[in-house]
């Protein structure tokens, strides 16, 4: 006799539940309890992102693990620490250490006073510091020699009292990996990570944890639309499929919801192939 499989996913469907019915007048009311697959977690995926995630797809032109791409120059914010230095060992000029930007976006130079550094790059930093040290030096060669011997500064003065700004600490580069992780929380954005980086990086995924739902959004600008991608996790992990092993930005955001008990019982039993989402490659029938 053939079996429909249609009616056997059906016959298994019936006898869960009335193995749930049968428990819960005996007292059994947790699926542990009946030996079913438990998913206790809280993190769930809201509507309008399950929602944006399935419409959207794969992107083209969303730099992924094997077409990473070079990132905007960093813009400094507070918190950022930097190192200013002189370029010549022989300058008059001296800096304090590092400094630590403020929540005011500035740094303080000691004697050379205080600047505004936020959203600048370290290269438009180096440029103002080396014009307020300059100004400032150069007024001080002034007051020493004497204004009346003193006819303007020789055209390499400015070369002299050049300084070099360096980014050692980038605190406001930072992407988010929460849910279902072992070691939720903020990582500091160093190279060129990708979403499989940055769920190693939290401690892989934890028992509880929906990894056809994983989803990476990517925070726009106000009026633009809402970018979230699906992750498909098992194909970056066992088949090498970097379509969805995006390269990460500043800011970026890593969720991994909960499975539900429906979701697990699903999965448990088979009744779903391995797509994460409509886009998804469905390698079951290759």
């Amino acid at each position: 006799m053939i079996i429909n499989p249609r009616h056997f996913r059906d016959a298994a469907c019936m006898c869960i539940t009335l193995a749930i019915l049968v428990g819960i007048p005996t007292g059994c009311r947790t699926a542990a309890s009946l030996g079913l697959p438990v998913s206790a977690g809280s993190n769930y995926l809201l509507s309008d992102a399950d929602e944006i995630r399935q419409t959207m797809g794969h992107p083209s032109g969303v730099a992924t693990e094997l077409s990473k791409v070079t990132l905007a120059p960093h813009r400094v914010e507070a918190g950022d620490v930097l190192v200013i230095e002189p370029n010549d060992f022989n300058s008059p000029v001296r800096l304090p250490g590092d400094q630590t930007v403020q929540q005011d976006g500035t740094i303080e130079l000691g004697s050379y006073g205080r600047i505004q550094v936020a959203g600048l790059s370290a290269e438009d930093i180096q440029g103002r510091v080396g014009e307020m040290v300059s100004r400032y030096e150069i007024a001080k060669r002034q007051t020493q020699i004497g204004l009346a011997s003193y006819s303007g500064a020789p055209s390499n003065e400015s070369a002299d009292y050049g300084v070099t700004v360096r980014v050692v600490n980038q605190d406001s580069a930072m992407f988010y990996v929460m849910g279902e992780v072992n070691a939720p929380g903020s990582y500091p954005l160093v190279g060129y990570e990708t979403v499989l980086d940055a769920l190693i990086a939290a401690g892989g995924l934890s028992d509880r944890a929906n990894d056809h739902k994983i989803i990476l959004t990517r925070p726009q600008h106000g009026g633009q639309p809402r970018v979230i991608l699906p992750v498909c996790y098992q194909q970056v992990l066992q088949l090498g499929d970097v379509s969805t092993n995006y390269q990460l930005k500043p800011g970026d955001r890593i969720y991994v919801p909960s499975m539900t008990l429906a979701e697990d019982i699903r999965q448990s039993i088979r009744w779903k192939n391995g797509k994460s989402c409509p886009q998804c490659e469905d390698y079951s029938k290759k």
